[in-house]
């Protein structure tokens, strides 16, 4: 920043040396300071708003009321999962830390959540020794420690590999290519290609890596909420995320746009009643690019490779959704 020291005419001089970035003197959150307590705390409410909602939603009869209990715990919900994402990204660590946090939430992930068993036993061909295993396993884990500490795991585990991820992308504005393919394709998947075959073949593959909502409304009562958010739209958001921690861009501003975006993408199963589900990344991406469009400033030379790059990758979608409806 640049500009004069201000006059006495002007106001009183600052004590602040010139120079000086007057952000940082702005206090800290503690969330900021110290995120790994923070990323504990919003697991542990997490839990605690999904438990005390559900008490909650058995206690209200009316209707109308019903609703408006479970949008509000949903949104509450949401709003936590975004929160400890945000945390999770703001710790420091390295690559090595990382991948193993990857790992270790990955096997913590197969414990509380036995379904992914049956999966795994159909892709590797046995799936009579996937169902035995999660039989097994169900015994053991409830079918509501299965949906909440499920959740949870898969969140951490979604933010540690978005984390991971986000080191191949070497400069902030790279978001904006990345939200714009990764949209596109989720897109395509979701609609037309695996997501769709396996949500209409083995929809519980679908359910075992997507954190449901914990609370749902009673039958014959609808809420504008999203019934469930899958594995790969919390690591977008965190891969996001920690680029923008990483190049110094706002990643809060980026939590609070996506939050936003969250709590209206419901309206879009009104104008689509059939879908069985909704790409989540077109929402997020367009998020991510909305709280920072300020640092996407790219060369003359930069925007012509963008633009032919863009043209390509419709291109190749339109030939894929091409060869999808043969």
């Amino acid at each position: 920043m640049t500009g004069n020291r201000p006059t006495p005419q002007e106001g009183p001089v600052s004590d602040i040396p010139v120079g000086t970035d007057v952000h940082a003197f702005r206090p800290v959150s503690w969330s900021k300071r110290r995120p790994a307590l923070a990323a504990f705390v919003y697991v542990l409410c997490y839990l605690a708003v999904a438990v005390l909602g559900g008490v909650a939603v058995t206690l209200v009869r009316p209707p109308v009321a019903a609703a408006a209990v479970v949008t509000i715990i949903g949104a509450a919900v949401l709003l936590i999962s975004l929160l400890l994402v945000l945390s999770i990204c703001r710790l420091s660590m390295d690559p090595g830390r990382e991948l193993t946090w990857v790992m270790g939430m990955s096997v913590l992930f197969s414990l509380v959540r036995p379904s992914v068993y049956t999966f795994l036993g159909k892709l590797l061909g046995s799936p009579a020794a996937g169902a035995h295993i999660t039989r097994d396993l169900s015994a053991v884990v409830s079918p509501g420690a299965a949906l909440l500490l499920g959740n949870a795991v898969l969140i951490v585990w979604a933010s540690f590999l978005g984390k991971l991820v986000s080191r191949v992308i070497r400069e902030g504005k790279l978001i904006l290519p990345v939200a714009v393919v990764a949209s596109i394709a989720d897109i395509i998947t979701v609609f037309w290609g695996i997501v769709a075959h396996v949500s209409k073949t083995s929809p519980e593959v679908v359910e075992t890596f997507s954190a449901a909502a914990p609370v749902v409304p009673p039958p014959n009562v609808s809420a504008p909420i999203l019934s469930a958010v899958g594995i790969g739209d919390f690591l977008f958001y965190a891969m996001f995320l920690a680029v923008a921690l990483r190049y110094a861009m706002r990643p809060t501003a980026t939590m609070w746009a996506t939050f936003a975006v969250m709590l209206v993408a419901p309206i879009a199963f009104y104008y689509y009643p059939s879908a069985t589900g909704m790409p989540g990344l077109p929402f997020i991406g367009a998020a991510a690019l909305w709280a920072n469009w300020r640092y996407l400033r790219f060369t003359g030379e930069e925007k012509r490779a963008l633009a032919l790059a863009g043209m390509l990758v419709l291109l190749a979608a339109f030939v894929l959704w091409m060869a999808l409806h043969r």
